[in-house]
Formats: C-alpha cells, structure tokens, sequence
C-alpha cells in the first residue's frame, strides 16, 4: 500500500474537505487544558553516508563518551548504546548505520534538551535519513472514550475503517484472573500503519511505575507509521519554522481517514450513520494539538539498570586491575558524592520512603499470617 498519507482533515459528518494541512504556527500552546498531549514514541532510521561518531555528534549532539558497546541485531554485528538510545553499525555495506530509539529513548533524548523534534528530523532528513518506523502517542488524561467503549463499537458494528480487522487483547494475571490491560489493535504490526489504543495507566501501575496521584485517567492512541509514511510524518514534523505544531492536524488527519466511530442508525448504508459525539470530541483536542515534550523523573531502579547494563563491566575491570582493592572504589564512589545534585538527593529520598513503605505493608502482612 504506498498511497501517500492524506492529512486533510475531513468533515465526520458531511464528508467535505475543511481544510488543507497548514504549514504555519497557529499559536496552540504546549497545554493539557483539553487533557491531551502528544509525543513521539518511537524513532528509527538509517543512514548510508554517516558515520556512528557524526550521528552521535552532529545529528544527536550528544557526547560520544556516553555510548557504550552492546550487542549488536538484525543483521549488524556491533552497536553503541547510551541508555535506551542505541546505534546498529557494522554490518552490509549497504546497511549503513542504523539509529533506534524506542518510547524509553525518545523520553531520555528529551532529558538531554540538545534539540527538538523538529530539529533533528530536519537534521536527519538532511543526512538523507531513512526513516523505517515513527510512532505518534496522543495520551488521554479526561476520558474522552474507556477501551471497553471502544470494543463494544467494534463488536457492535459501529466502526467505519480503512482496516478490515481489529484485534482486542487482555493481559490476564494467571493468579488471580484478574484483567490488567486491554489492547485494540487496528492494522497489522508489518503494515505501513498501525492503529493501536490501550489503558497506559494500567500497564504503568502494573509495572510499578511511578505515576503522580492527580493522575487517575490515562489512554493512550498510538499510531505506528512505516517506511513511506514514517518519512513522510517525519518531513511534516521537520517542515517550516513551526513544524512542530503540526503534529495535532496530522494525527487528527490519519485518524479520520482510517478509523470513525458511528452512532447506530436505521440506515443499512452504514457509511451514513452519524459520527459518535465523543470521537469528534476527541478529533476536534487532537486536532489542536502541538508536540510536547515529556521530562520524566528518574527512578533509582532505572539507574540501577543503567549501572549493570553500562558500567559494571568497566568497574569490575578496574576491581580486578587493582586486585580487589576496595579502597579504589571507594574513591570513586566518594567522587561521586561530590557530584550529586538536589534532583539526585530528591531520587534517593524517593526510592528510601517506597521502600519504607514497602517494609511497613510486608510486616503486616506477617503479622496477619497471610504470606507463605
């Protein structure tokens, strides 16, 4: 299917064209008033004519001491890692370099606050980049649909789509039985684009994650865009001063065109039955939507990851240089005392109170008889 992506917004109910995708800033602020946001959540490219050291330092601007080697995948024998950013390299001559970062790297490119979106996918898109997946998330912090709504229209035949199948996945713990997720899949996962709706708040709280308490909705809508449509949405994010802002009428143009939930009507021409009140609700926040730009707080478990996954093997190379010797890594460690910030202190002062608290619940647990 390589039709160009068309982001023209259309009218849900009378089927005509409101208006062309703009390439200007319409002064949408970066809010959550509308309790949506949108963000990129996956990043991949490759590139021919670039090297690993200019891609971390040109395109990324990040410093290239802070890669360190890692396994390398499909079809690459090496790759350089910082976090959750990694770099493929090493493999047929015309595989160039291959530049991935999942939702967890595009959050910890963000910390970095070395270059916006629409910065570095001008930037990559003038390295001749090949974008071969991009994803755009709209979170839902007000509710403006459940997932079960949207199965229930599905199954009830209130869906008008481009996709001739959707799919409805539980995530179900063995245990209890006890439903912790539901998925909705629309599209398949090798296609140029995918469509895909689920409680984020739910896996967030499942995995432990720590989520702020005024947070008591979220879902989440991610569009999943390959190869053509991936380059196109990324040369929409990089285009003009404020390409940006784009976002919002590009994600509400993809959704029109693809999925449009309906009211049931006596009509047998189902095309003809009314737009469902909340998804022009939702269409109408989506549409005014800029890019935004996430700061998650870091987690003492993260660091620890970090730790085993970048450092360990070079502090046990030192370890053993040395013979064993503490008194080094003690050193290094009071080094590192010097250097923490109030956000440091602040994690660690975090992670001490969960764990209290964890403690406190075990030893009533005990003291009840409820555990083995």
């Amino acid at each position: 299917m390589n039709e160009k992506l068309n982001t023209d917004v259309i009218h849900l109910k009378t089927g005509k064209k409101e208006f062309q995708l703009p390439y200007t800033n319409r002064g949408v602020g970066r809010t959550l008033e509308n309790g949506l946001r949108a963000c990129v959540d996956w990043a991949e490219a490759t590139f021919i004519f670039v090297s690993t050291t200019q891609l971390i330092s040109d395109i990324l601007q990040l410093n290239p001491n802070s890669f360190f080697p890692d396994k390398g995948a499909n079809g690459y024998r090496q790759c350089l890692r910082n976090g959750s950013i990694a770099i493929f390299y090493d493999g047929r001559e015309d595989m160039g370099i291959h530049l991935e970062m999942k939702g967890r790297g595009c959050r910890e490119y963000e910390s970095y606050n070395k270059r916006s979106w629409k910065d570095l996918f001008e930037t990559m898109i003038s390295h001749q980049a090949s974008f071969s997946r991009l994803d755009i998330a709209v979170d839902d912090f007000k509710g403006f649909f459940t997932i079960k709504g949207i199965v229930r229209k599905v199954k009830g035949r209130e869906l008008i789509s481009k996709f001739k199948r959707a799919r409805n996945v539980e995530d179900i713990e063995i245990k209890t039985g006890e439903v912790k997720g539901v998925t909705v899949y629309f599209g398949s996962n090798k296609s140029d684009i995918q469509i895909r709706m689920y409680d984020k708040l739910s896996e967030r709280q499942d995995t432990n994650y720590n989520v702020s308490e005024d947070i008591t909705f979220w879902n989440r809508t991610e569009i999943q865009l390959r190869n053509e449509k991936a380059q196109e949405v990324a040369g929409i994010l990089a285009t003009g001063e404020d390409g940006e802002i784009m976002i919002g009428k590009t994600v509400c143009g993809i959704l029109c065109k693809y999925l449009r939930f309906t009211v049931k009507g006596k009509d047998k021409n189902r095309s003809r039955w009314n737009t469902a009140p909340f998804w022009e609700k939702f269409l109408n926040g989506v549409e005014a939507l800029p890019l935004t730009t996430i700061v998650e707080v870091a987690t003492i478990e993260e660091k620890e990851e970090w730790l085993s996954k970048q450092v360990a093997s070079t502090l046990a190379t030192v370890f053993e240089a040395y013979n064993g010797d503490m008194n080094q890594i003690e050193k290094l460690l009071e080094e590192g005392k010097k250097k923490l910030k109030p956000k440091d202190y602040d994690m660690i002062n975090r992670f001490k109170a969960q764990k209290k608290t964890s403690l406190v619940c075990e030893t009533k647990e005990d003291s009840n008889g409820f555990t083995n």
